[in-house]
């Protein structure tokens, strides 16, 4: 079982409003709720500040996430966050639309005890609002006499939490185009962007996305983890038919193999068509096509099949392409 909550709040009666935080969670909500072919992914809840003037309180949210991870055994969580963060003495905040000088939110801290403490198969945050990358920065393992810029921050994680972070513990988070600057490359990740060969999306693939999109003179997003078998967050559109996959051994013996081509393998009757299938040679040529450009098979010097064909030279397996080869001849593909 999967199960999300994802929160977003624009309005704020007491400190800022922001632009994009409705947007970034209801987008995730959509994305997350189904994987690309349409099939049901995770069980979400959404919570917006447009429910109401003070729709998100800090009671409601302790509430929501108590829901959350109650009875979580064998289940993967997800929680997301975006709106208003803040640093206080004691570490920082996810600030509710009730917050007041003396009680901002739901603290980080309460929210990663929840998170170390649950017998959930896994847990997933992923917070975009300001000083998120305090998550998980236990403060009895910081180095209270170190001015917050300097410390080496030191993270508690039990096995297969993991948090994804829209700015460093210090840093503040942007806006940009409707949604929050790390929400909106999250949800280009999510759509596809972040995906492997076979569509998997998970909190490695799509850090290592939305990381490479900042700069240096950007905010920094976080990742901490500890995992032991990735969360699989979306499929998203598969670069190539895992039946293709399958079939490795039966075109290449071993991962090192050379199969040489042909004149035959191109032969006569291009292009093909269901009624007319071609010969078992043109057939593996058009196969070898398809893993060419998924960049599973390769040429000397990369040359064309085409030419390859008509001259009798050999295609073999890239690295990737022996990878999957390992994968089909065990048969967990």
């Amino acid at each position: 079982m999967k199960r999300a909550i994802l929160v977003g709040i624009d309005e704020y009666p007491t400190v800022g409003s922001l632009t994009g935080c409705v947007a970034d969670a209801t987008a995730l909500t959509e994305l997350l709720s189904r994987h690309a072919n349409g099939d049901r992914n995770w069980d979400t809840q959404l919570m917006t500040s447009e429910d109401g003037p003070s729709a998100v309180t800090r009671d409601g949210l302790r509430r929501a996430l108590t829901q959350l991870f109650a009875n979580a055994r064998d289940t993967d969580l997800l929680f997301f966050f975006a709106g208003h963060g803040a640093q206080t003495p004691w570490g920082a905040d996810l600030v509710t639309q009730d917050a007041t000088e003396n009680s901002l939110g739901v603290s980080m801290n309460d929210l990663i005890t929840l998170a170390n403490d649950s017998p959930a198969r896994s847990v997933t945050l992923i917070l975009d609002c300001c000083f998120s990358g305090d998550l998980g920065n236990a403060p009895g393992q910081q180095a209270a006499a170190v001015a917050e810029n300097f410390r080496l921050n030191k993270s508690l994680l039990r096995e297969n939490v993991t948090v994804m972070a829209a700015s460093r513990s210090t840093e503040f988070s942007q806006e940009n185009a409707g949604h929050g600057a790390f929400t909106r490359i999250l949800l280009d990740g999510l759509t596809g962007g972040a995906g492997d060969h076979l569509g998997n999306v998970t909190a490695l693939s799509l850090y290592g996305h939305v990381s490479a999109a900042f700069d240096a003179w950007q905010q920094r997003p976080v990742l901490k983890t500890h995992l032991t078998e990735p969360v699989i967050l979306r499929f998203g559109p598969p670069w190539v038919d895992r039946d293709l996959l399958r079939r490795l051994p039966e075109h290449f013996p071993t991962a090192d193999s050379h199969l040489q081509l042909s004149p035959e393998h191109e032969g006569e009757g291009r292009p093909l068509s269901p009624g007319s299938p071609g010969t078992a040679k043109q057939q593996q040529f058009d196969y070898l096509g398809r893993l060419r450009n998924a960049n599973l098979v390769t040429t000397e010097n990369r040359r064309d099949h085409y030419w390859v064909a008509m001259e009798s030279g050999d295609v073999y397996l890239t690295s990737l392409g022996r990878y999957f080869w390992s994968l089909a001849n065990r048969g967990v593909l």
